[in-house]
């Protein structure tokens, strides 16, 4: 299936076993590694470096967002449902003006950061997560929430702004990752 909108020769890096959907949105190609065994669903935009280490999908119309100057990186076995917004660029909506145009003169304060997904995360759909705010590994959270602070590790959050509601099974994850790994035929 080919992309309406790059050629995968353009990406930085394109691992084996990668399905990318056909109307996905790279605005910089250059800037995204994606390793092996990842899913990119359609109707997802992303204008921001991107790396996916391995084994992460990206559900349909989620949003990846920040600019050139802005990473946002996947550890292994991580996922975002539907209609996510990452967003490691924002801006502060008081004070500029709304211009597509690069020059900074006329924007507001912007915030621009990074973005990290540690290894086993899940972001439920819906859920937006803004500059700096990183999820450690086993960190999930759950539908239509709001992350403005960086999450622990293994634990479940959710609301706005999250909060904490219950810590994941760490143990019993690792079995199971262990277990797919051992019997992968990918």
């Amino acid at each position: 299936m080919e992309n309406i909108f790059f050629d995968r020769k353009e990406l930085k890096y394109c691992g084996k076993n990668v399905i990318i959907g056909k109307t996905v949105r790279i605005r910089y190609p250059e800037l995204v590694e994606i390793g092996d065994n990842c899913i990119i669903d359609d109707f997802t935009y992303i204008s921001t470096a991107l790396k996916l280490n391995g084994y992460n999908h990206i559900s349909s119309g989620c949003k990846l967002i920040g600019g050139k100057n802005c990473l946002i990186e996947f550890n292994s076995f991580s996922t975002l449902a539907p209609n996510v917004v990452l967003s490691a660029g924002s801006d502060d909506y008081l004070s500029g003006i709304a211009t597509p145009l690069v020059d900074i003169r006329f924007k507001g304060k912007v915030q621009y950061g990074n973005l990290k997904i540690g290894k086993h995360c899940i972001v439920g759909s819906g859920s937006v997560i803004l500059p700096n705010c990183d999820l450690e590994d086993g960190a999930s959270v759950g539908a239509l929430s709001l992350v403005n602070r960086k999450l622990p590790a293994w634990g479940l959050y959710a609301g706005i702004p999250v909060k904490f509601l219950k810590e994941r099974d760490r143990m019993k994850i690792n079995e199971l990752e262990i277990e797919f790994l051992k019997n992968s035929i990918i």
